[in-house]
């Protein structure tokens, strides 16, 4: 349940709910609830940038002023703008995707649905496969 004032808490839900819905979305079969999923997920991106800007802040502040590394201020102000510029780029993308997404359910409400005469079954995975995402390509990047 969100607190709406515990940054740590409301995180920790946010991985949770997300990783929840990337399994539930493995069954997915009516497609009349493709639209509002789609919706959600958009909403929930445009939140997610709006964090990230916030997080920027932070780092561009507060984290910036107190921030030390094995005792350098000026190594934790320097990585506090490392930080800061590897999120703002992250905030960057999500909006990109925001955008994305946003298109696409304006596509997806022009579609009607007719039932299919050939049945489909959607591809099973445990939940044990669920529990992280998989990477499709390498890169040299960091991967939660």
């Amino acid at each position: 349940m969100p607190t709406f004032e515990d940054a740590f808490a409301d995180a920790g839900e946010v991985q949770h709910a997300t990783r929840a819905l990337a399994y539930a979305m493995r069954t997915i079969s009516n497609p009349g609830h493709d639209y509002p999923v789609l919706l959600s997920l958009a909403l929930g991106s445009a939140w997610l940038e709006f964090s990230l800007t916030q997080l920027v802040r932070f780092y561009e502040t507060t984290a910036r002023e107190q921030a030390e590394v094995h005792g350098d201020r000026n190594a934790g102000r320097a990585t506090a703008q490392r930080v800061t510029e590897h999120l703002r780029a992250a905030s960057e993308c999500v909006a990109l995707a925001v955008k994305s997404m946003t298109y696409a359910h304006d596509a997806d409400s022009e579609i009607t649905y007719t039932p299919s005469t050939v049945a489909h079954h959607p591809k099973q995975v445990s939940p044990a496969a669920a529990s992280a995402p998989e990477r499709t390509d390498e890169v040299n990047e960091p991967w939660l």
